[in-house]
């Protein structure tokens, strides 16, 4: 019986204590709850405070409707080195960007930044510059290499040809060197850098990219303000600099918020891993687009600074030739296309000029062959075919005609044996000791290069070197 009752006792004890948890869980989380719809208020109400002071001191056409706030907010979570701030220019472009007419628009440019952005984000990083500077491109020529402005600016980063030669961009019958996504972003980060150092302002230096340095600093005179920020600034500057700095920040809000606007990138040309050479001698763009297998256009689009098919690299300027990374790589033909002895340029030229000009060889498709089966009569691959011919995987090719000609040089591809085993002036260079080297290091870094074979190139009777030395590495 007593036994009865303290069980009874017991159950009833943690009976009430585990209701008492719960009460404590369950108040926990209100006062949670609580917290956070606080926290959310006191936020909204801040960031209402700052639209009314913006509408205030700044643009009284600025709204201040959930969706502003909301906007204010993203743009404050993303916002890093350059301020995104916002008023209703900024907000008009956001309404452009994400508009039904625009998505399509961009959609291609989030699709080519893949390609054009992992190059601005390395040359940025090594230089000091902001990443998010990576937008301006988008406004400056939509990611269009080939964009040549009314006032003549030309590449990716719009460069004039004046300003060009002073950032040292080579510009020739041959190349044009505004348009090479690398050598271009160098002399960005060179002019923001002289910019800022000037300014001292994001803002102001991003302007005056649109509009010189010397105008900025005219206006800064005319203003009669000290240390002003653009958009005190933005009365006495040019009007399409008043607008390109609200356009940069409603293009940098919209591309880092795309998946929020379904905004989402379209394959282009240019998805291919790519890897960067130096060319220090004459190439033709031919002859890697075969070694590679990708039609000499495609090749081209990575290559857009150069006006012929032909690399104009030399020991004393080298160039850089970008190349895509494909599955049907031939590395002997690479070989010989990127280290034959260079052909004459006058006479690639005059090659290139004849191979506009010569038929091509076609084919008419008969009923029962398909596109592989063509390919395979021709030695050819399915993907030039495609390329030749504007193909997509569904096309449907039954009788029509089609360009088959063959794109391999018989007597290079003949050669390619005897040429790889050739030793060419390439397989040696020459490099200069530093501080902290050794000869077991420095034979680490080629290929086929060993202590032993150091030394006797270099006549070393011993493993010491000292730093400055000029040792021959022969790699072949």
């Amino acid at each position: 019986m007593k036994l009865n009752i303290y069980l009874s006792f017991a159950a009833g004890l943690f009976s009430t204590v585990g209701f008492a948890q719960e009460i404590s869980i369950d108040n926990h989380k209100e006062e949670l709850q609580s917290s956070m719809i606080s926290y959310i208020e006191t936020l909204n109400n801040k960031l209402s405070f700052e639209l009314d002071s913006i509408r205030e001191n700044v643009d009284p056409a600025v709204e201040n409707t959930s969706e502003d706030i909301l906007i204010l907010k993203r743009l404050k979570s993303i916002a890093t080195t350059i301020p995104l701030e916002y008023n209703s220019q900024v907000k008009g472009y956001i309404d452009k960007y994400t508009s039904a007419n625009y998505r399509p628009y961009m959609n291609k440019l989030l699709g080519l930044s893949r390609h054009y952005f992992s190059i601005y984000e390395q040359i940025f990083r090594e230089n000091a510059i902001p990443e998010e500077v990576k937008y301006l491109s988008l406004v400056e020529s939509s990611l269009n290499p080939h964009l040549v402005s009314t006032s003549g600016a030309v590449g990716p980063w719009q460069f004039m040809y004046a300003t060009a030669k002073i950032y040292d961009l080579d510009m020739n019958s041959y190349v044009d060197e505004r348009k090479d996504a690398y050598a271009s972003s160098y002399a960005v980060t060179r002019y923001l850098s002289e910019a800022y150092d000037q300014f001292d302002d994001w803002l102001l230096a991003l302007a005056s990219y649109n509009c010189g340095r010397g105008c900025v600093q005219r206006a800064i005179q005319r203003s009669g303000l000290r240390n002003p920020s653009f958009w005190e600034l933005s009365p006495y500057l040019p009007q399409e600099t008043r607008n390109y700095i609200p356009k940069y920040i409603a293009m940098t809000y919209v591309m880092e918020m795309a998946d929020f606007y379904d905004i989402y990138p379209v394959d282009t040309e240019l998805d291919l891993q790519s890897k960067m050479l130096m060319v220090n001698r004459t190439v033709d763009l031919n002859k890697v687009a075969r070694a590679i297998d990708l039609p000499l256009d495609q090749l081209k689009k990575y290559n857009p600074a150069y006006k012929h098919n032909i690399v104009n690299g030399t020991a004393e300027r080298p160039k850089r030739l970008l190349l895509p990374e494909t599955s049907s790589i031939n590395d002997s033909l690479l070989y010989v296309a990127l280290n034959t002895q260079p052909v004459p340029i006058a006479t690639l030229v005059q090659e290139e000029a004849l191979a506009t000009t010569r038929p091509s060889k076609n084919y008419r498709v008969r009923r029962n062959e398909s596109i592989h089966t063509v390919a395979k009569k021709f030695g050819v691959s399915v993907q030039n075919l495609r390329a030749w011919n504007g193909l997509s995987a569904k096309s449907k090719i039954t009788g029509r005609t089609l360009i088959v000609e063959q794109p391999i040089d018989a007597k290079l591809a003949s050669n390619v044996k005897k040429a790889v085993n050739k030793k060419t002036a390439s397989d040696i260079v020459y490099y200069t000791v530093k501080k902290g080297d050794s000869l077991d290091r420095i034979a680490q870094r080629y290929k086929g290069v060993s202590v032993a074979k150091l030394k006797a190139d270099n006549n070393l009777k011993s493993n010491l070197i000292r730093p400055g030395m000029r040792l021959k590495i022969n790699r072949g």
